[in-house]
């Protein structure tokens, strides 16, 4: 595992969207915990409003990873989640 020399951003920067039983929203959530990076979860089969928000992005799939406007993740896509994050943290 590699250091990081940037903070990790704060909690209202990333989002994830996911569902709850999902195995992919909870490998999504591990990985992000792995690296470091602060998340807020938001199950959309739980809560309405992470839905509705869900579905303003596109809807698409899950686990969807929001990181502030700088990207989003579709999927649980671990090359592309440490591209933005790396990104995020230059």
């Amino acid at each position: 595992m590699g250091g990081m020399n940037g903070r990790p951003r704060a909690a209202a920067d990333a989002v994830l969207y996911g569902a709850d039983g999902s195995r992919e929203s909870a490998a999504m959530a591990e990985l992000l915990t792995e690296m470091g990076v602060e998340f807020e979860y938001r199950s959309v089969n739980r809560d309405p409003a992470a839905r509705r928000e869900w579905e303003d992005l596109d809807g698409e799939r899950l686990p969807m990873l929001r990181m502030g406007s700088v990207g989003i993740v579709r999927g649980l896509d671990r090359i592309k989640v440490q591209q933005l994050i790396g990104w995020v943290g230059c």
